[in-house]
């Protein structure tokens, strides 16, 4: 992982395994400090917002066996629940929120794994 932070000219922010470690990590790039509380709660708002006005679209992503988009997005940020569903649709409803890609890497045993959204 060091040598991809490296050529991306960029660091990594090791946040807690709290069911919000998303939310934590693009916090601490929106307001490059760890856990900061104002750059959270401003996340939570704009991924509450987006969904609620974008529902429709939303919607086209999830199955009959994930529930309601509005009770999906209220567990997730709400009892920081992030299940199968929620890995898939949060990082697509922050990225459309805050209008900026999300890149997300992860150390495997296979490698570094890039995902873009």
């Amino acid at each position: 992982m060091d040598d991809v932070t490296k050529s991306l000219n960029a660091t990594l922010a090791h946040t807690l395994a709290d069911g919000h470690c998303f939310l934590q990590a693009v916090a601490h790039q929106l307001n490059e400090t760890p856990n900061s509380m104002q750059a959270y709660k401003f996340l939570m708002k704009a991924i509450e917002t987006e969904s609620t006005r974008n529902k429709n679209h939303y919607r086209n992503f999830i199955d009959e066996n994930s529930g309601r988009l509005d009770l999906l997005v209220r567990k997730y940020l709400h009892n920081k629940i992030f299940d199968h569903a929620a890995g898939d649709l949060i990082p697509q409803i922050t990225s459309n929120a805050l209008q900026k890609p999300i890149h997300i890497y992860s150390e495997r045993d296979s490698g570094i794994w890039k995902s873009s959204i």
